[in-house]
């Protein structure tokens, strides 16, 4: 059996409680170390047995939700499917479900649900369904104009297919977008949601405490919690669409970007510095902004910002070097992780463990490459 686990804060990667369960298939290297529900063979069987009893609880739902037959009904349904298992045969058959599912959603959509829209980007290559990217997009790009997002997956795309004067039409549309915006949190509540739907069978207090030191979130797991991770862990195939493209594009071969890529890079980074739904997105845009600040009330501004932002990080990896016993990770941490983003479910998260979620005056952060950037100075060799 798969070991549940939490991987924590992801620091450039993705969400700040990300664990995987049997009763979802996830990816992602196997534990190193054995917790406690895998080391205690009661706790084992005790484990599986709820997550078989709750993985059919799952399927007697979502075969209900898919029978409805709208478009996001359909994608819901097969995106949830649980896949894992030990049993080649049952994750066959349970791929076979998610595929079919999927198909018929993007079968049925005629692009009056961006969000559905949206997902399908993903869910479709990840699922082996037949769906024409380009019709989404297109789709996508006329409801939500100016969306940068939208523009730079448009831009990759025409890469891949090696259409390079289409590919220089959507860089040219990025450089004038008015925001950048992915569906990542509205995907997730949807799931989150759907999944809060099935009961679930009661769980063991010894077990749930087992598995919540295992999730090193200083307190016993709650069947929605257990719910919630499964969601986490699903939606970080989803998080990171189009960041290879533009930092790709924004990596100067030899010397410095010209000054027409570095103005329209410079931009893009300033719309992706303002999406916090995401670590990802201010981990990347802050350094550079400082790096390209014309003036100095804008490197003051920028360097501000990054200062923010590395006390938050800081701290939350600090947390992460506590004792379980030490630390607690909020009721409604992936509530607020998906309505409010993960920057503020991180400062979230060191309010509730007795930390301010904004530094004190003159603090400097530890990292020698943040602490450069903010001070001017070369970090020593």
């Amino acid at each position: 059996m798969r070991k549940a686990r939490q991987i924590g804060a992801w620091l450039v990667l993705m969400a700040s409680a990300l664990v995987s369960s049997p009763s979802f298939a996830q990816e992602g290297p196997p534990p190193e170390v054995p917790g406690r529900v895998e080391s205690d063979p009661r706790l084992a069987a005790a484990s599986q047995a709820w997550h078989d009893a709750w993985r059919v609880n799952i399927e007697t739902h979502l075969r209900t939700v898919a029978a409805r037959g709208t478009p996001r009904d359909l994608l819901i349904a097969g995106w949830l499917w649980p896949r894992s298992g030990d049993d080649v045969d049952i994750q066959a058959r349970a791929w076979d479900q998610s595929r079919t599912w999927i198909q018929a959603a993007y079968d049925a959509s005629t692009g009056d649900d961006p969000l559905v829209d949206w997902a399908l980007l993903n869910a479709c290559p990840k699922n082996h369904a037949r769906c024409d990217r380009d019709r989404l997009l297109q789709w996508l790009m006329a409801v939500d104009e100016g969306n940068a997002e939208l523009l730079l997956t448009a831009y990759h795309d025409a890469v891949e297919r090696k259409d390079m004067a289409s590919a220089e039409r959507y860089w040219q549309a990025a450089a004038d977008a008015t925001h950048y915006r992915g569906h990542f949190n509205n995907v997730g509540l949807l799931m989150a949601a759907t999944l809060r739907q099935v009961p679930a069978p009661p769980l063991d207090p010894a077990l749930a405490a087992a598995m919540g030191e295992d999730f090193r979130i200083g307190r016993a797991v709650t069947p929605q919690e257990l719910a919630d991770m499964g969601v986490m862990g699903i939606n970080a195939a989803i998080a990171m669409p189009s960041l290879l493209p533009v930092t790709q594009r924004c990596r100067p071969q030899v010397g410095e970007l010209p000054a027409d890529a570095r103005s329209t890079c410079k931009h893009l980074y300033t719309l992706m510095a303002a999406d916090t739904s995401m670590l990802i997105m201010p981990a990347v845009a802050l350094p550079q902004l400082v790096r390209w600040a014309d003036t100095e009330v804008e490197r003051t501004t920028a360097r501000e910002r990054l200062r923010q932002f590395a006390w938050v990080y800081e701290n939350v990896m600090q947390l992460y070097q506590r004792p379980a016993e030490a630390r607690r990770l909020p009721d409604d941490h992936v509530d607020v992780f998906l309505r409010d983003g993960e920057l503020a479910a991180m400062r979230h998260q060191l309010q509730a463990n007795g930390i301010a979620g904004e530094p004190p005056a003159g603090w400097q952060p530890a990292d020698p490459n943040y602490r450069a950037l903010l001070t001017g100075t070369p970090p020593a060799p």
